[in-house]
């Protein structure tokens, strides 16, 4: 068999597990067992095949075939144009997550010189260390409750060699901080866990439910947040905050009775309304 073969088949296999993309992530797995770039299985189809080369793809296509998610497989997600290492004991970073990147850089540009940002359920760090990343100036704080998961946002810090601005911490959300920041970050649960089951498979089977389960409704996460932030924020601080389709307005108003105004909001690529940013106001 040469490579074109492998290529073709772990493509077949895959499409009949039902992948939108079965040949680009055949080729991304079959690169990855072989520990060659995707651009080598296109350059060098007329390769051949050893049994050795073999022993190291099959085991990867049948993870796949059980709908494990092709980020575990690899170990890299790229979030940002940035890779971060991913497991299980994270949320996968998403392309919807994005926009609270895109309007938390909004708000730095108009705030303090050198701002002080807070990640809560940071997960792989990605908003915070995609946040870093792109504003020299800023330092933050990551927190998660899991360890394991803290373990991971660390070692991202280290591979995009941001961990002198960044800081990673177990807690449960912002309750034993005691400084103020300028920007907070907020990917947390919002999934109806009685809905968790029912997503795709390499979503209920394999992500953290702590990181999807939002309670009865969604908005448990939600409820635990919003009397801590105006607590956590400076005087005209901005809150960037990810939601679920359909959430806004309840969250809007659950927030509002915290204290919090709406200062702006964002949607991802798809249309639906993902970044509710509020803006905490000084007291009267």
């Amino acid at each position: 068999m040469d490579l074109a073969g492998l290529v073709d088949w772990a493509d077949t296999v895959l499409a009949n597990t039902g992948l939108d993309n079965p040949r680009h992530e055949a080729r991304l797995i079959v690169g990855y067992g072989l520990g060659i770039s995707f651009e080598q299985t296109l350059r060098d189809e007329a390769c051949r095949i050893t049994k050795a080369d073999l022993s190291c793809v099959l085991p990867l296509i049948c993870r796949r075939v059980s709908r494990e998610p092709l980020a575990h497989i690899t170990g890299i997600r790229e979030f940002w144009s940035l890779d971060f290492g991913v497991g299980a004991e994270c949320l996968t970073p998403r392309p919807d997550s994005e926009c609270v990147v895109e309007s938390a850089l909004i708000v730095l540009r108009d705030g303090a010189a050198e701002p002080f940002v807070l990640d809560l359920g940071t997960g792989s760090g990605c908003l915070l260390l995609s946040v870093l990343h792109e504003f020299s100036e800023a330092h933050g704080i990551g927190v998660d409750r899991s360890y394991k998961t803290v373990q991971r946002a660390h070692l991202n810090s280290c591979l995009l060699k941001l961990n002198d601005r960044a800081d990673f911490i177990v807690g449960d959300w912002g309750a034993s901080l005691k400084h103020r920041f300028d920007l907070i970050l907020c990917n947390p649960p919002y999934v109806r866990a009685r809905d968790i089951s029912d997503l795709m498979p390499e979503v209920s089977r394999y992500e953290p439910w702590l990181a999807l389960d939002g309670g009865y409704d969604g908005l448990s996460s939600f409820r635990a947040i919003a009397p801590q932030l105006s607590r956590l924020l400076v005087p005209y601080g901005v809150a960037c905050i990810e939601v679920g389709a359909g959430q806004a307005a309840s969250v809007i108003k659950l927030f509002s009775e915290h204290g919090l105004k709406l200062h702006s909001r964002r949607a991802d690529l798809a249309g639906v309304e993902r970044c509710l940013m509020f803006e905490r106001l000084p007291a009267m």
